[in-house]
């Protein structure tokens, strides 16, 4: 034997990182399917190019050609797929985010094979239509607010996290009977509204964008990130800017309200060049654990490591004391895989190590049943900056 030190490489000791798909979203609009792209047909996009491959072209499919285009025109997004389907104009929004509708958005979901995390929905309805109810915003989209609310609950039932976010229609931008989303109680929805032409389409593609191109805890609307590629933006047939060269010309004065309401839109900063999107809240209120889409994004992540780090200890047997309860060894050993594996695959999403706690009086002899808490640190946001200024005086430090 000669002698030698033999070193050897171990695999698997650390664990692997968990494919949890933060930015991957689909889209549902409304569409002709007159061109080589047929209604109800999902495909996958990864291009402005690629979507004209398909058909979609601004003479074909103008809605969705806009999209396209302003979802790759957004930093980052170059080569980050998006699922796209067209549906009817007749269809409601209401129908199309039904879950039993197998010809809506779950057909789209489905196509992504649970990989879309964040799913836009928008309808423009035929020349002629009324809405059952006459009022600021279209009353088919607050009436889909229920069914996008059930369809997201059951994809995160079935370990698929799932956030919605349908295009708020304008009706009559007169109206001052203006739904409030932040009173309502589906804190996985969210309300868009506006666009960068006055034509009544959501620019839905501008706010998935943003979802695409950062991580989940970062707000969407975070000034850092830079201003949207966009000169202007509409709200109805109304612009949010005042023309400088025609001062007697109308515009949105509301958009503050629309904001405090808890819609998702755009806005411009006094002092600050460009448009940036106003904020990322859901519909639901302020005091929701949820209320924002960053709040959500980062738990669903979660909610897919802990998923995935815990279904290989099924059927496993576990070591018990002679109290018929969990050994404290084994205890420790779930608390810490979780712990490393929420740390390994989220670190920058959380403020500090999770708190994994397992209470070690459970009788899993007489249940088979792991109780498990885990808890996440979110990060704290500046949305509201309130400065106190005035002169100094040195004299007043003596």
């Amino acid at each position: 034997m000669i002698p030698a030190v033999n070193v050897q490489l171990a695999k698997g000791q650390i664990g692997g990182s968990t494919a949890t798909n933060d930015n991957v979203t689909g889209v549902l609009l409304t569409g002709s399917g007159t061109g080589t792209l047929p209604l109800l047909t999902p495909v996958k996009i990864v291009s402005l190019e690629d979507a004209e491959s398909r058909g979609i072209t601004e003479d074909a499919e103008p809605e969705a050609y806009q999209f396209v285009r302003e979802f790759y025109s957004i930093d980052g997004t170059q080569g980050c797929p998006v699922y796209l389907m067209l549906a009817a104009a007749a269809t409601s929004l209401t129908t199309l985010c039904d879950i039993t509708v197998a010809n809506g958005l779950k057909k789209l979901i489905d196509f992504g094979g649970g990989d879309i995390r964040v799913a836009a929905v928008a309808r423009t309805p035929v020349v002629g239509y009324t809405p059952t109810v006459s009022k600021f915003i279209d009353s088919d989209v607050i009436a889909a607010v229920t069914n996008a609310k059930a369809f997201a609950q059951a994809m995160f039932a079935a370990h698929k996290p799932l956030r919605i976010l349908l295009a708020a229609r304008v009706n009559d931008v007169t109206s001052s009977t203006i739904d409030n989303p932040n009173e309502l109680t589906a804190n996985n929805v969210g309300l868009v509204i506006g666009g960068t032409a006055a034509n009544g389409v959501t620019s839905l593609g501008l706010v998935l964008g943003r979802i695409a191109a950062t991580a989940p805890h970062v707000n969407i609307g975070r000034v850092k990130d830079g201003d949207l590629p966009v000169s202007n933006y509409f709200i109805g047939t109304q612009s949010i800017l005042p023309d400088l060269d025609n001062p007697a010309q109308a515009y949105f004065r509301q958009l503050d309200q629309l904001i405090d309401a808890g819609y998702i839109t755009v806005k411009k900063y006094d002092q600050k060049g460009g448009l940036f999107i106003s904020n990322d809240p859901m519909a639901s209120p302020e005091t929701d654990d949820y209320n924002s889409l960053a709040f959500g994004r980062v738990i669903d992540k979660a909610a897919i490591v802990a998923y995935q780090t815990y279904v290989n200890e099924i059927n496993d047997d576990i070591d018990l004391d002679d109290n018929g309860q969990i050994e404290p060894v084994v205890l420790k050993a779930l608390e810490a895989s979780m712990v490393n594996a929420l740390n390994l695959n989220m670190a920058e999403s959380m403020s500090g190590d999770p708190v994994v706690y397992i209470d070690d009086t459970q009788q899993i002899t007489q249940t088979s049943t792991l109780q498990v808490e885990i808890g996440i640190r979110r990060k704290g946001y500046s949305k509201l900056i309130n400065i106190k200024l005035g002169f100094n005086n040195p004299q007043n430090n003596n």
